[in-house]
């Protein structure tokens, strides 16, 4: 009689299971194992080095920061926001009913520490955003072939002069959205419809800026709770503003730096062992009964 080598070792009597006798000591500390370093991309192969020199690499380098910049301004403003309709609240209860003192100072603390916090993280927002629009201008120069249309202190300080910051950011996104899709030099750019929402609330937020500057120089009862409305509108828009400008990074980074295979982990499913349903079925013999 046959049997096949698995079947036979199947006949044979099972060794005995090992005896757990402890940890492994040594004589001394082996010197294998991995190195006491942090992970860190890969350089021996020239291809795979990050090239840090590239305007498309620093470009993408401070989109990501600048996108949690305003993340955390958005979230900032719109707390300034609640604090700005909860002292308006408090100003309509306040014409019928005495409000208690401990209400009012938070209101107030609410109010004032929302501001500053606006003031602080909107300008380093502003900041963070304008390096990332030189470095991505410069990066969507060098895809297309072409210069950029205004150099770089003139998109900057459109952005910073009153009157220029209504008319010159919204053309510098349109050229740069333009120049980053990569499309013919000779046409006339066309904002986007993310574009020129984003450039109406930002004309929409200074103007009301603005206003809310001047407003304060009014008196009377009736002035100071429209004050606030203003206020309360500035955070808003400006909020809108920020989360728009998010938007505007992420379409303009897709233009610029799409998906890269060399870094992104490509998996399939090809079988699961042990998974009775994914077992292969034999064929049924062609000649076999149904």
């Amino acid at each position: 009689m046959a049997t096949t080598p698995d079947e036979d070792r199947r006949t044979r009597e099972a060794d005995p299971p090992p005896v757990y006798r402890g940890p492994p000591s040594y004589p001394a500390p082996p010197r294998w194992g991995l190195p006491l370093l942090g992970w860190r991309a890969p350089t021996s192969v020239p291809a795979m080095a990050p090239q840090f020199g590239d305007a498309d690499t620093r470009a993408r380098l401070v989109a990501i920061p600048a996108t949690r910049a305003l993340w955390a301004t958005t979230v900032i403003l719109l707390l300034a926001a609640f604090a700005e309709a909860w002292r308006y609240a408090l100003l309509v209860i306040s014409a019928d009913n005495a409000l208690r003192l401990q209400t009012v100072r938070l209101s107030d603390t609410a109010v004032q520490t929302g501001a500053l916090m606006s003031v602080i993280l909107g300008i380093g927002s502003v900041g963070i955003g304008l390096l990332w629009l030189l470095r991505a201008r410069q990066a969507a120069a060098e895809l297309a072939g072409v210069r950029p249309s205004r150099p770089a202190w003139q998109a900057t300080i459109g952005f910073l002069i009153p009157g220029m910051n209504l008319v010159v950011p919204g053309s510098v996104l349109a050229e740069l959205e333009h120049t980053a899709a990569q499309r013919p030099a000779d046409q006339r750019p066309r904002p986007s419809r993310l574009v020129r929402t984003w450039w109406l609330c930002w004309s929409a937020n200074l103007v009301l800026g603005a206003i809310a500057f001047l407003w304060q120089f009014r008196s009377g009862a009736q002035n100071m709770a429209d004050g606030v409305l203003i206020h309360l509108a500035l955070n808003l828009t400006a909020a809108a503003v920020a989360v728009l400008s998010i938007q505007v990074i992420r379409r303009v980074s897709l233009f610029l730096d799409p998906v890269d295979v060399r870094n992104t982990a490509r998996m399939r499913v090809v079988r699961v062992e042990g998974d009775p349903s994914t077992v292969e079925r034999r064929k049924r013999p062609a000649d076999q009964a149904r």
